[in-house]
């Protein structure tokens, strides 16, 4: 009879941690597909039509976006395998020049928001969105001021 709740005990606490680091494993898939330039695998892992939405109404409401074509370039250029690489690579530069891990902040159940550790506000973010019960997929980016 110990034998079991020991069992169920130690399941429970494993299923408890792989529901927190869950959004971690997605970023980290999503950051191998970036850098591999693997755009199916990356379509998979991102909610590119959410991305480009965002992304267009950031680089509008910053007085970016020129005319519509120019917009649209801005658009697929920084929602691509490459330019995720950069958004991502860069979110984890500190000032100090070295690489820092991401924070991991729950803004509900199925929404989580990652950020540089010890960043402020201005900094980029990654939001991402629960698809499943471990499963996330990347579905907004904040872009860094300094962009």
């Amino acid at each position: 009879m110990k034998r079991k709740h020991a069992v169920a005990a130690i399941f429970t606490v494993a299923a408890v941690g792989l529901t927190y680091v869950s959004p971690y494993i997605a970023m980290y898939r999503i950051s191998i597909a970036a850098k591999s330039v693997r755009s199916a695998m990356l379509a998979q892992q991102a909610d590119l039509p959410a991305l480009r939405t965002s992304v267009a109404r950031q680089l509008r409401a910053a007085g970016e976006a020129g005319s519509k074509d120019d917009l649209k370039e801005m658009v697929e250029t920084i929602v691509s395998p490459p330019g995720l690489t950069v958004l991502i690579l860069h979110g984890k530069q500190g000032a100090d020049g070295e690489r820092h891990d991401f924070g991991l902040s729950y803004r509900s159940w199925n929404e989580v928001v990652l950020r540089r550790k010890g960043a402020r506000e201005a900094a980029s973010a990654f939001v991402l969105r629960r698809r499943g019960v471990w499963d996330w997929q990347l579905a907004d980016i904040t872009l860094p001021v300094d962009l």
